[in-house]
């Protein structure tokens, strides 16, 4: 039977001793097989000819004539006292070298095209406008002021005591200690009362809304979201077979009356009730209240979606509606990413009680779970209150740099304009008047070198408005006033509407 070696880089090179190839013929064709076809990268260290040979089977004079071979050929190069390396192959465009062109009609059969979902999922996104923290590029906090050296010190004291043991008992809905922080972090701050056991950790809340999709949407279920709201809820929700039912939004939030009066029985209704992306309304204590009955009377669940609720600047914070649903119909949905790092993927659900076993299993189908380590410094970093004090700090960083913001929009726009005056979150909205292009006001502003997202793309409806989207929580008192009067140089180009909606 053929013996196979696996090199340093996990290629896999088979001999068969009673071929009539010679032996060390078979290995050099299949490391510069291996070579040639980038399964062996430049810069890939071979394992030493000693354990090459043990590998294979085969005399350490056999390898060392294979490496001699190779190397005089300019495929290996060896480095004293480091190893045998592969070289940098030759410009495979250099004169002279066979070239085999890939021609469009190779892959434009149909059976190679993407499925109505995939093309759908692809068209959902948009490298349009920059994702850079450049002014005013909203959603993003500020990655300067993330307490890295505390993380990085709990990092290293926690890295000791992650063992296998640990990597195996785990939970699928994720890191107990985690989750019980999580769940006495929401009791106090947002007003729910549930058990750590009804915590699910994902990698994100767009990871939670697919897998809250994936357990309670059947193809064809309709399911209710604000008009406008966020561009990747509704994508998932198309993905996963849903019937997106956009319900308008007003000052007062979701208008569940009109839900009611127009659309089909739904199965999930999907809200941002603590304050609505993008407009920035929270919804009042009536239409919480009616949005619970609905959702009783009729078998739907509320996907509560509480993505920034943490930067509240004025005022009381409302409690969630999670901690008013008596029939247990509301799942509620958090994130790391906006109070710590985008990066930072790590988010969580909290589900009704009946359901906690039932998502754990299906958490584990979908990726087992989120990065341990993680979740294991996120834990002590909330535990030893670090995590608190956090999100006080950015609060009034934050608000400070509203203010500075609001009062530059101002001096350039005039004031009494409702919409830019939020008392939570981390963006304003400039609203443009009915007939203005926002999106071609938002380009023009990229090629000024600012980025301000364009409102009426979040509308799913004919009630589009245009209107533009301010971030300035990543922003410093110097960046802010930078982008301030580049705003100035184009205000003429910007005809914003200074009456309520």
């Amino acid at each position: 039977m053929p013996k196979t070696a696996i090199t340093g880089s996990l290629v896999s090179i088979g001999v068969d001793k009673e071929g009539k190839t010679p032996v060390y013929q078979q290995i050099a064709r299949g490391l510069t097989h291996a070579i040639e076809t980038g399964k062996l990268a430049a810069g890939s260290k071979l394992p030493s000819t000693r354990v090459f040979a043990e590998e294979l089977g085969v005399s350490r004079n056999t390898v060392l004539k294979v490496f001699e071979g190779l190397t005089d050929a300019g495929l290996l190069v060896g480095r004293v006292g480091a190893g045998t390396f592969v070289r940098e192959l030759v410009d495979p465009f250099a004169e002279g070298m066979p070239v085999v062109e890939v021609t469009p009609e190779r892959h434009a059969s149909p059976l190679r095209s993407l499925s109505r979902r995939g093309k759908a999922l692809v068209a959902s996104a948009t490298g349009e406008f920059s994702e850079r923290p450049t002014p005013f590029m909203p959603d993003l906090p500020d990655l300067r002021e993330f307490p890295i050296r505390s993380w990085l010190r709990l990092l290293n004291e926690t890295s000791g005591r992650l063992t296998g043991q640990i990597l195996g008992e785990t939970s699928n809905a994720g890191y107990e200690p985690l989750r019980r922080a999580i769940a006495q972090h929401l009791s106090a701050a947002r007003g729910i009362l549930c058990d750590y056991s009804q915590v699910v950790i994902t990698t994100g809340s767009q990871q939670g809304l697919d897998l809250v999709c994936r357990m309670l949407l059947d193809a064809g279920d309709p399911v209710w979201v604000e008009d406008p709201g966020y561009i990747g809820t509704r994508s998932i929700i198309r993905a996963n077979g849903g019937i997106v039912c956009p319900v308008p939004v007003d000052a007062d939030g979701f208008r569940i009356d009109d839900a009611v009066d127009q659309l089909p029985v739904p199965r999930l209704v999907c809200v941002s009730p603590s304050r609505q992306y993008p407009l920035g309304a929270q919804l009042a204590a009536s239409r919480r209240m009616a949005l619970l009955d609905v959702a009783e009377r009729s078998g739907a669940f509320v996907v509560e979606d509480d993505y920034d609720s943490e930067f509240l600047y004025d005022g009381n914070a409302i409690p969630a509606i999670c901690g008013s649903d008596r029939a247990a119909r509301t799942i509620y949905m958090g994130t790391f990413s906006k109070v710590l790092l985008p990066s930072f993927r790590l988010g969580y659900l909290v589900v009704p009680a009946d359901f906690r076993e039932a998502f754990a299993s299906a958490r584990a189908v979908v990726d087992r779970h989120a990065s341990l380590i993680e979740q294991m410094v996120l834990s002590e970093f909330m535990d030893r209150g670090l995590f608190a004090s956090h999100i006080r700090r950015m609060r009034a960083l934050y608000q400070a740099r509203r203010n500075q913001l609001l009062s530059g929009i101002e001096a350039l726009f005039g004031g009494g304009c409702r919409a830019a005056t939020p008392n939570s979150g981390t963006h304003l909205l400039l609203p443009l008047r009915a007939g203005c292009d926002d999106v071609s006001v938002a380009r023009r502003a990229a090629e000024r070198g600012l980025v301000l997202r364009p409102l009426s793309p979040y509308f799913m409806t004919d009630r589009a408005r245009p209107g533009l989207l301010f971030g300035f929580s990543s922003f410093n008192e110097a960046e802010i006033s930078r982008g301030l009067d580049l705003l100035s140089s184009f205000r003429t180009e910007i005809d914003a509407e200074p009456a309520e909606w």
